[in-house]
């Protein structure tokens, strides 16, 4: 924030704002806006420099400043708040007010643009799930091979643990397979479908998060739900008619649309919910929400898939 720039009263005319601008213009750093203020240095109104050479010189500056929308922030206010204002409104500076409303400074735009370079780096990195606790290490052309496998090797492992726990669930459904063993072949396919949702949710939500650092939660989850509810329904009525056509089975298309439908719609946990999980407990969540996410959907959707294969058969 800078303090040097032109501020003058609403008793102000364009002819005065002139005068005052050449008596004082070696005190300022910056001239792009005039900032008008009351009797108690309250901000009631801004205008471009551009206004001078636009109204006759007897107008009162009152009368053609901006009042709404008045756009500033408050010393406390994070400096990303700025840019975004800024650029949401095409302003070349913010104004700076106290909780009252008095004036204290302006951000400029040569401010505003290296807080808005920085943001999209750190946002393009954390897309990337890179983040300042591992960026020195996590160079692939520097770090040794030991570093990159431990880096690795865990979330794989935990993925190989999670494979072979849905091995072990699959056992204790052999009745069923065994009743109509067409259903072994459509395994793959639902838990595919499932994790492919997921991992689109889980993509959207990490970018959401790195773009929108004060996202409302609850509204955004409602807002998944909606979406995944109504791709679900068009993908499992997909699945029945061709299953329906190559089977000629209503049991296998019913199974199959109601098995997609569960563990599709289970992805919204392993998809949102994990990914937000990781962020409150400040862990990058672009970095292990991927084989976590994977490993618990793709234990749910077997269990859905086979537990509703096992009530309709």
């Amino acid at each position: 924030m800078i303090r040097e720039v032109p501020t003058i009263t609403r008793s102000f005319t364009i002819g005065d704002t002139s005068r005052f601008l050449f008596e004082h213009i070696k005190k300022f750093k910056t001239i792009d806006y005039i900032y008008v203020l009351d009797e108690n240095k309250k901000l009631i109104g801004v205008f471009s420099i551009k206004d001078l050479y636009r109204m006759s010189p007897e107008i009162k500056v009152e009368k053609i400043c901006c009042r709404t929308p008045l756009v500033s922030v408050l010393p406390t206010s994070e400096q990303e708040e700025a840019a975004a204002l800024a650029l949401q409104h095409g302003l070349k500076a913010v104004p700076v007010v106290d909780e009252n409303g008095v004036f204290l400074g302006v951000i400029t735009h040569d401010m505003i643009t290296a807080i808005a370079n920085r943001e999209l780096r750190e946002d393009i990195l954390q897309l990337a799930g890179i983040h300042k606790g591992h960026v020195e290490f996590d160079n692939t052309l520097d770090i040794s091979l030991f570093d990159s496998i431990k880096h690795r090797l865990p979330w794989l492992l935990m993925g190989l643990g999670g494979g072979l726990f849905a091995a072990y669930i699959i056992r204790y459904f052999e009745t069923t397979l065994e009743k109509n063993i067409i259903l072994a072949a459509f395994i793959p396919l639902v838990v595919y479908i499932a994790d492919a949702t997921r991992t689109q949710l889980e993509a959207l939500v990490i970018r959401d998060f790195a773009l929108f650092r004060k996202l409302d939660f609850s509204v955004y989850f409602l807002k998944q739900v909606y979406a995944v509810f109504a791709i679900t329904l068009i993908l499992s009525a997909v699945l029945g008619g061709i299953s329906y056509f190559l089977y000629g089975e209503y049991l296998i298309s019913i199974i199959l649309s109601s098995a997609l439908i569960g563990a599709t719609f289970s992805s919204l946990i392993s998809g949102l919910f994990v990914p937000f999980i990781f962020r409150k407990f400040k862990i990058d969540p672009a970095n292990a929400s991927g084989p976590i996410g994977t490993i618990i959907q793709d234990i749910v959707s077997v269990v859905i898939y086979f537990t509703i294969a096992s009530i309709l058969i």
